[in-house]
């Protein structure tokens, strides 16, 4: 399992600042315990993704982009569809572009998949299960079972995967997010994480990580 100590002075780097991270602080955290039932997935999700899964540079040259590329052909591993959205990093360099969790939530799974590389899974009070992959490393001491708070630091932008562990190289920087939503028999089922995507697209993480690249 691969995780990038963060020292004091890297943590200067990337401090991070959720635009309303005080609203957030006075949010009433019984809520996290609710029951799913009644509420329509699309407007759980809308209510649990609160912050953009990147967060942004004070460098306007160390942007992103994404495009809805759901079920778009893949071929690793078979004939398969993409089920998630891709988030590109303008600088193709791995370790520079800070990931966030999109929720509150705990962390379900965490390490390396031969498609996703190193890998976060974290699930959140709803049951819904977000998909961080291709990352270049984790946050330290980040371990299954920690509960997380949206807008937390979970590690770097990376491309690792389509390999044996350690696998880089095989494709350009970026961010790959899943939103897998349990079926009537509790199993995870994709949906598309674009509109997700688009709604917090200017509800983001500040953060001074330039000095990195």
């Amino acid at each position: 399992m691969k995780k990038k100590c963060v020292h004091i002075c890297l943590l200067a780097l990337i401090t991070v600042i959720l635009t309303d991270w005080f609203l957030l602080a006075r949010m009433d955290r019984s809520a996290a315990g609710k029951k799913t039932a009644g509420i329509g997935m699309e407007q759980l999700i809308t209510d649990e993704v609160r912050c953009f899964p990147i967060a942004v540079s004070s460098d306007d040259a160390l942007s992103f982009d994404f495009a809805d590329s759901w079920m778009a052909e893949r071929t690793y591993g078979g004939e398969r569809s993409h089920e998630g959205c891709d988030i590109i990093t303008s600088a193709d360099v791995r370790g520079i572009y800070p990931v966030v969790s999109m929720t509150d939530g705990v962390v379900e799974s965490i390490g390396w998949l031969s498609l996703g590389g190193y890998r976060i899974g974290i699930r959140s009070p709803g049951g819904i299960y977000y998909y961080y992959a291709h990352m270049e490393s984790y946050a330290a001491d980040l371990t299954e079972g920690q509960q997380v708070l949206a807008g937390q630091f979970l590690g770097f932008v990376g491309d690792s995967g389509y390999g044996d562990e350690g696998t880089v190289g095989q494709f350009a920087v970026h961010l790959h997010i899943g939103i897998y939503v349990p079926d009537a028999d509790g199993e995870d089922t994709a949906v598309n994480p674009f509109p997700y995507l688009e709604e917090v697209r200017d509800t983001v993480v500040h953060a001074d990580y330039a000095g990195l690249y």
